[in-house]
């Protein structure tokens, strides 16, 4: 059974999301080791191996973005990974996160994957560590022997940058869990219930939904998910719940009345295939989101607006409709059989058996 190294930017107690859906997948066909960094959210929490999945979690000092901290990180990480290496003899390097392949000694006899799913310069580092990034991307892209990203944004961005069309494929993110039943239709009352879920930070627009709430008084939010704010908005008619476990997110989001994607659109949102998209279409419910290209893949599911006036006005015709969907309880099924993770996974797979052949 062939090895691969899956190393993680995103801390393995983090929101479930392409990583894990992807190591949990890899797993069955391949021995995993994975590791991921500490969330300063989940500093002294326990990690636990699931299965025949290894999880291990690595320490590196904070403000990694300092140069002196940043070079006492990458000696000691560069000695962890060498003896990691050394004593696992991986056939595969899985990187998520450019930066983290200063990490990885050189010369080394194995391939490497990079798996871009954020636009990694999209993040608040400054523009020094920012250009360090984009050093580390350039070397990890010409050094990969397949290169794998969320959007076609990202293809477009990585192809252009550094020609890597041999070794550049699309593989986006998908829909992991069971199937919720049909659709019951629940007659909407006030107050309405918009519904969001994922991390909330600084591309929740929330300007633009304190707008809505001075607007409408038979409306509130519902975010589920972790916080990486200082400060949110303040507001009654605003919930927050933190992160749920998977298993239990339909049990908030079934009295909800319609899902929300209230992001500010900038450069790193522009290029998101967002994995919140999948999860929404299977809870059934109206959905409703700010427009972008990359969301045309979901146009059939989706209302969209461009700025608060026309949210707006799709929140009064929604109340005034009802919160009807889009579309059809068969549509959903269909769209998310044929964009499941096992799918995905498949996909990955193949091309990791190809890049073997090619290479060999």
């Amino acid at each position: 059974m062939k090895k691969i190294l899956y190393i993680m930017h995103v801390d393995w107690a983090w929101i479930k999301q392409r990583p894990h859906f992807i190591a949990e997948g890899l797993s069955e066909n391949f021995q995993l080791k994975v590791i991921h960094f500490r969330s300063k959210h989940y500093l002294f929490k326990k990690t636990e191996s699931k299965g025949e999945l290894s999880i291990s979690s690595a320490f590196r000092l904070p403000y990694y973005e300092n140069e002196i901290i940043y070079n006492l990180n990458k000696v000691y990480l560069e000695f962890y990974f060498e003896r990691l290496i050394k004593k696992f003899k991986p056939d595969f390097i899985w990187i998520t996160f450019p930066q983290l392949y200063d990490y990885i000694p050189s010369n080394l006899d194995c391939k490497i994957i990079y798996d871009c799913m954020d636009l990694p310069t999209g993040f608040d580092f400054s523009d020094d560590f920012k250009l360090k990034i984009l050093d580390s991307e350039e070397r990890l892209v010409n050094d990969a022997s397949l290169v794998l990203t969320s959007s076609n944004y990202l293809f477009k961005r990585l192809n252009s940058k550094y020609h890597c069309e041999d070794r550049l494929f699309l593989v986006r993110n998908a829909f992991g869990g069971e199937f919720v039943g049909d659709y019951t239709v629940k007659k909407p009352e006030k107050p309405y219930k918009i519904g969001y879920i994922g991390t909330i930070s600084k591309w929740i627009d929330f300007q633009g939904i304190k707008k809505t709430l001075y607007a409408m008084e038979d409306i509130e939010y519902h975010f589920i998910g972790p916080v990486e704010l200082k400060n949110v908005l303040n507001e009654d008619r605003i919930k927050f719940y933190g992160a749920i476990e998977h298993k239990e997110l339909y049990n908030y989001v079934k009295d909800f009345d319609c899902l929300i994607v209230p992001f500010e659109v900038d450069e790193k949102i522009k290029s998101a295939d967002p994995g919140k998209i999948y999860e929404y279409i299977n809870f059934n419910k109206p959905i409703i989101s700010v427009y972008y290209e990359e969301l045309e893949y979901f146009s059939n599911f989706i209302y969209f607006y461009s700025n608060t006036e026309e949210l707006l006005e799709l929140l009064y015709q929604m109340i005034n409709k009802g919160f009807l969907r889009k579309y059809s309880n068969e549509e959903r099924v269909k769209f998310l059989k044929k964009n499941s993770w096992d799918l995905r996974v498949k996909e990955i797979q193949d091309l990791l058996i190809k890049s073997m052949k090619k290479l060999n």
